[in-house]
């Protein structure tokens, strides 16, 4: 059916703005003086309380720093960091809400602007701010789903109640990625005694009040400031639940000046409310909500202002709140409109000895631990501490290494058990080891997933299917998953299995299957269709696999069914019915990375699948079918080239009609009707060239792309001869859209004999080249 369709996955979204920053701050390479990147300040125990505040002469006014909200035009608060130590202006205190309680906890902390910029310039940050992991980052499941459902939702039910996330992004991404503040500090930490005295305010989901949290765990303290409802769950500290600082107070003036501040420096990064043709996702709604309620609160903050501070409000041109892929351009605005007013204050510049000092006692250079001794679990109720510590993988001595921590969690969260996950560093029998403090969800999490397929030649032929998947997680102790899937409109699909890994780890499992096909295709004679087949496969199997990360997996099984192939419509009298039951052996080999599931620029993609029916094992019909499918990416800032190329073979056998192979289409070989040509032998080659032309609106899509396909391939009859010579040629032109709907194709081929075909695709255009997709296996 689907060479493509794929082993179904739980795409796990990544958290938001700038906690992945908090939580990977040393994986940027060096700190801008060269000097190393800052590791946790002692074995478990916080640093010395000092402060900018205690070191600096009476004399010289207390300056606090004040940063505001504003989703990704927030980086240009990063911006006005390096402009003030560019000019020797210290900072003395910090209050921020949202992006700005992040940007300002991770500086008072004793992270430079170079760092923070280097974290917020990286693909892969951008992407886990946009709510768009790279798709490198993805499990081996979740890619796979990419190729089919649109829409995944996660529904609970427990002791006779429904549960739903509280946020589009339900759970945290410190739980797939080392919060590195929280290693690097006591949980229960005095903010006071950061290298910066330091305050986040977050706001009282229940009671609408302001919250100034100034003590507790770092990260989570930032986690609360810039939890947007709608998109984030509230965060519970101290009784109460916490959400986005904006909508109470998004410029804290009143804060830092009870933190005794004698001068502020308010950076107001303006958020103008969207247009309503921006409002069409979820994502702009929110931030427009909170948008709403800070503009309002702004202005009396502004009003709170004296003679003596100062008023940063740099513009931002046309950036917007959800433009994380700009933050680079952010950053250079807010140190380029901040350096003329800031450089004339003077007045509050240090000379360049007392600056150093200033510097030496905001920034912490604490030796890092050598190796991870141990790993502890707590929190854990139903899932059991050997399946959280073998996905974790790190065994006893494992170097210590901020990255592969930081993997590591992200395997834990990708358990899709657990609302959150930290670590902590700790300190038992002089041995340096992580606890991993994981808080699992109420509920047993169930998946529901939908997708679209169409397809249409303009010529009367087209196709329409509705996706969908049902999964439900934590079978038992090893994890073990019920996967079902569905397909309704040209052809009828359902497929059920029992996932059952044999280790805690993952990489061996075993899978019994269940599965239902009626599947349509249609038989040509030249150019002309002779007849439309329906082929109805009921049929059961049994694989053992493994897995190789998130790469791919190969998998061995047996396979039993009947299959009745009759024509639905046919113009010719006397065509064959087929009643056949089939069983064998088969195996799988699939392996996928691909940076992109729609446009590529990178990667390759393998998919092998074999299945040989024997009578020795219960069929009525021996024949052999091997099909092998390959695909390499190559790209360059907006043009990309993809080769793909597809050989198949009956071994010298004689395939049945239903499961011969089939050639035509778009990315199939273009000029020809779907499935026009079909044979016992196969091979195609394409090279796909495309060029991202436009970006899309935030919400709608990645972007418009124009592109160019070449085609050669052909289809022989068992025992024909195969040569170059009779190889069969197309090209065609089309217009690419990356949208939230899936990638949609518009174009028109044409055929080395001058025949042309118009095609539309919403999905992924896939040339159906074998009987049983069987869920999982293709």
């Amino acid at each position: 059916m689907q060479n493509l369709n794929t082993m179904r996955g739980r795409r796990r979204r990544t958290f938001t703005a700038l906690v992945l920053v908090a939580c990977c701050p040393w994986l940027t390479p060096a700190w801008a003086d060269g000097s190393p990147v800052p590791a946790p300040a002692t074995l478990g125990a916080p640093a010395a309380a000092t402060s900018a505040a205690s070191s600096t002469p009476t004399a010289r006014p207390k300056i606090c720093l004040v940063l505001s909200g504003g989703g990704a035009r927030g980086a240009a608060e990063v911006g006005v960091l390096k402009t003030l130590e560019r000019l020797r202006i210290p900072v003395d205190c910090i209050a921020g809400t949202s992006i700005g309680g992040a940007i300002g906890g991770l500086y008072a902390a004793g992270l430079s602007p170079e760092a923070l910029e280097q974290i917020l310039n990286r693909p892969d940050v951008q992407a886990d701010m946009a709510d768009n992991p790279l798709r490198d980052r993805l499990t081996f499941q979740a890619k796979q789903d990419q190729f089919k459902y649109l829409l995944q939702v996660e529904i609970g039910y427990e002791d006779g109640h429904f549960f739903f996330p509280q946020g589009l992004v339900n759970g945290n991404d410190p739980g797939r990625i080392l919060n590195a503040v929280s290693l690097a500090l006591q949980p229960d930490q005095d903010f006071d005694k950061l290298p910066i005295p330091y305050r986040a305010v977050a706001t009282d989901i229940e009671t609408g009040d302001m919250v100034v949290l100034d003590h507790g765990d770092l990260a989570e303290a930032m986690r609360a400031s810039m939890a947007v409802p709608g998109i984030y769950p509230p965060v519970s500290i101290g009784g109460r639940l916490l959400v986005d600082g904006g909508v109470a107070r998004n410029l804290p003036v009143d804060v830092a000046r009870k933190m005794g501040a004698d001068i502020i420096i308010a950076v107001n990064i303006g958020t103008p409310l969207a247009q309503r043709g921006d409002l069409n996702d979820l994502i702009s709604v929110s931030l427009q909500v909170v948008k709403i309620f800070g503009n309002q609160n702004v202005a009396a903050s502004i009003a709170q202002l004296t003679d003596h501070d100062v008023l940063l409000q740099p513009d931002m041109g046309d950036i917007g709140a959800a433009d994380f892929y700009r933050m680079g351009e952010a950053i250079k605005l807010g140190e380029r409109e901040s350096y003329d007013l800031l450089s004339k204050l003077t007045s509050l510049q240090l000379p360049a000895a007392d600056y150093a000092r200033y510097r030496e006692n905001s920034r912490r250079r604490p030796i890092p631990p050598l190796r991870v001794d141990f790993v502890d679990v707590q929190g854990n109720q139903r899932v059991p501490a050997e399946l959280i510590r073998a996905r974790f993988d790190m065994p006893p001595g494992s170097p210590w290494s901020i990255a592969a921590i930081s993997e590591s969690l992200r395997h834990v969260y990708d358990l899709g058990y657990f609302q959150k996950v930290d670590a902590a560093l700790v300190q038992e029998d002089g041995k340096t080891g992580i606890r991993l403090l994981v808080t699992e969800k109420a509920w047993q999490p169930n998946y529901f997933k939908l997708g679209l397929h169409l397809a249409d030649d303009f010529e009367g032929d087209s196709i329409y299917e509705l996706l969908g998947s049902y999964d439900k997680s934590e079978i038992n102790d090893l994890g073990a998953e019920w996967r079902n899937e569905f397909e309704f409109g040209y052809s009828s699909y359902l497929y059920s299995e029992l996932y059952q890994p044999l280790n805690y780890s993952g990489s061996a499992f075993v899978a019994p299957q269940a599965e239902y096909l009626d599947q349509a295709f249609d038989v040509f004679s030249g150019q002309k269709r002779i007849a439309e087949y329906s082929a109805v496969f009921p049929h059961a199997g049994l694989d053992v696999g493994v897995q190789f990360g998130n790469v791919g997996e190969a998998r061995l099984g047996m396979m039993y069914g009947h299959v009745v192939a009759a024509p639905r419509i046919g113009i010719q009298p006397g065509l064959a019915t087929y009643r056949n039951t089939l069983s064998g052996p088969r195996f799988i080999l699939h392996l996928d990375t691909f940076d992109n599931i729609s446009f590529p620029s990178s990667g390759y993609y393998m998919f092998v699948n074999g299945f040989f029916p024997r009578r020795s094992l219960g069929g009525d019909i021996d024949y052999d079918k091997l099909d092998v499918t390959w695909g390499q990416a190559f790209g360059a800032d907006a043009d990309s080239v993809l080769l793909l190329a597809e050989a198949g073979s009956d071994l010298h056998s004689t395939l049945p009609v239903y499961e011969q192979f089939t050639l035509g289409g778009f990315l199939s070989l273009a000029g020809r009707r779907q499935g026009e040509l079909r044979g016992d032998d196969i091979f195609d080659a394409h090279l796909i060239y495309a060029h991202h032309a436009y970006e899309l609106s935030t919400g709608l899509g990645r972007g418009l792309y124009f592109g160019a396909g070449l085609d050669a391939g052909n289809v022989w009859q068992s025992g024909q001869r195969i040569t170059a010579g009779s190889l069969q040629y197309g090209g065609s032109l089309f217009l690419g859209a990356d949208t939230v709907l899936g990638p949609l194709y518009l174009g028109v081929g044409v055929g080395d004999s001058g025949n042309r075909t118009w095609f539309l695709f919403l999905g992924i255009p896939i040339n159906g080249n074998t009987l049983a997709p069987s869920f999982g296996n293709n």
